[in-house]
């Protein structure tokens, strides 16, 4: 089917849109996504034939007007780098692209722009994110927590990593069903201590500690440690 001039003059400024942000900012506890429903399901996933890297990628379009799709890809976890558009169609059977030009030790991440009849762009799907880099064997990092004698106050101990790649240790703390949070960091990597206050009614916290690379990847990192609370008596 030949695209009118309207639409590839449409294609074009949604191809530079995206080339300006594949993704603006990953999508983590953190940042959560935006509200709005994604106008594709987009799920990538790395595959290894015979020594070669590939990425298999399929969508689900949610958007009943599409008429196009186009397959971008943005290298790294968030897709901030050498962004690419690597396939099209105005096949609407076609649901699924194998991508063979990636690379070992690398990671990627896809995003699906869908196109309305005029060349539009009729929104995006989620990222979809594809790594070909082997999990790094990370070091178990000594931790001990316990009560003192001052009420509702924890004492953290942790030893020093031994792995010469950690550059800091952040000590964390999940309070009850809550999310993590960071209580201290110390850079250069170090042994150290923390003493954590506990909130009034809280039931259950959790600590566990850290150490990063230079690359802020997990170099290490302890077990879990647990120390409840019992529900004061009324």
């Amino acid at each position: 089917m030949t695209l009118t001039l309207t639409r590839r003059l449409a294609v074009v400024v949604g191809a530079c849109t995206l080339a300006a942000g594949l993704a603006t900012a990953p999508v983590h506890a953190e940042n959560p996504p935006a509200p709005t429903r994604p106008a594709a399901r987009l799920s990538c996933q790395p595959r290894v034939d015979d020594g070669a890297p590939a990425a298999v990628c399929e969508w689900r379009l949610r958007a009943d007007d599409a008429a196009a799709v186009e397959l971008w890809r943005g290298t790294g976890h968030d897709g901030e780098l050498s962004r690419v558009k690597v396939f099209s169609t105005d096949d609407p059977a076609v649901t699924r692209y194998v991508d063979t030009s990636v690379q070992a030790g690398e990671r990627y991440a896809y995003v699906l722009i869908v196109l309305g009849p005029e060349g539009n762009e009729r929104g995006r799907s989620n990222l979809s994110g594809v790594s070909f880099v082997p999990p790094k064997e990370v070091e178990r990092l000594r931790l001990a927590c316990h009560r003192t004698t001052v009420a509702k106050v924890v004492h953290c101990e942790w030893g020093a990593p031994a792995s010469d790649d950690a550059v800091k240790v952040t000590l964390f703390v999940l309070v009850d069903r809550g999310g993590r949070t960071a209580l201290t960091t110390l850079e250069p990597a170090a042994a150290g201590g923390f003493d954590y206050t506990v909130a009034d009614g809280t039931r259950l916290v959790r600590f566990a500690v850290v150490s990063f690379d230079a690359a802020g990847e997990v170099d290490g990192r302890s077990r879990v440690v647990p120390i409840a609370f019992a529900r004061p008596r009324r």
